[in-house]
């Protein structure tokens, strides 16, 4: 019973990398950096008026906007603001921004004054429910896998051992163009806020259902870094 659940578990996982690409769903994520929180307000506040514009409405993403709270010195950005589009159809525009209106220009004018660009990175979800993707707090893992097979494996197995384990979500990304250099994949996990992310944490390794992940994982990929913060803005198509 055992082989025959990992078998269908690899199966799952498999079926959600080979989506066809009407199917598979992608992020465009550009973090910047402010200086201070007087900046952060306007510019939170410029970008909640564009995505409430009228001329927005149509827009085809979900757009979420993520104040980053603890990260290394190498990732030395303050915000995250994602994109996710449900298939590659919807990038066929990408690029051309949203028009000139009052509220386009306005934010265009703020961010200019009060914002720096630090990356941009294309991604595709490959373990995720968008259902679950409001979480306010998430930690976002980058990692180097050397085999992607039977890291995939691992995951799969892992994130399914703690579904009811762990009170939140635990996701699995490929970075496709502007990852830091080495970093082929994301580990996101969520949950509704760093008490009960910590909780879940806990639980995660308490669990013996997690030690195979925790013993093996490291022989197929290599830990690069790290960052958390909390969802401040979502966005959904109407």
């Amino acid at each position: 019973i055992f082989k025959m659940k990992k078998i269908l578990i690899l199966f799952v996982l498999l079926t959600s990398i080979n989506l066809s690409a009407q199917d598979k769903s992608y992020w465009m994520c550009y973090n910047f950096s402010v200086d201070n929180q007087t900046d952060a307000k306007e510019l939170v506040a410029a970008v909640d008026m564009l995505m409430n514009a009228e001329e927005m409405a149509m827009m085809p993403f979900t757009v979420f906007l993520f104040e980053i709270e603890f990260a290394s010195s190498d990732n030395n950005f303050t915000h995250q603001l994602c994109f996710l589009a449900e298939n590659a159809d919807y990038l066929k525009g990408w690029g051309q921004g949203p028009g000139e209106f009052a509220e386009s220009m306005y934010l265009g004018k703020v961010f200019e004054s009060v914002a720096t660009p630090v990356a941009s990175v294309l991604a595709s979800p490959l373990i995720f429910d968008p259902a679950k993707a409001g979480y306010e707090y998430s930690n976002v893992w980058s990692i180097k896998v050397t085999d992607v097979p039977k890291f995939a494996s691992l995951a799969a197995e892992f994130i399914e051992a703690n579904s009811d384990n762990f009170d939140g979500t635990i996701e699995l990304h490929e970075a496709i163009s502007g990852a830091e250099s080495g970093v082929t994949h994301y580990m996101v996990a969520r949950s509704n806020n760093l008490g009960d992310w910590l909780r879940g944490r806990e639980a995660v390794f308490a669990n013996p259902k997690s030690q195979p992940w925790f013993n093996n994982s490291n022989k197929y990929s290599e830990f690069v870094d790290s960052f958390a913060g909390k969802t401040i803005k979502v966005y959904s198509p109407e």
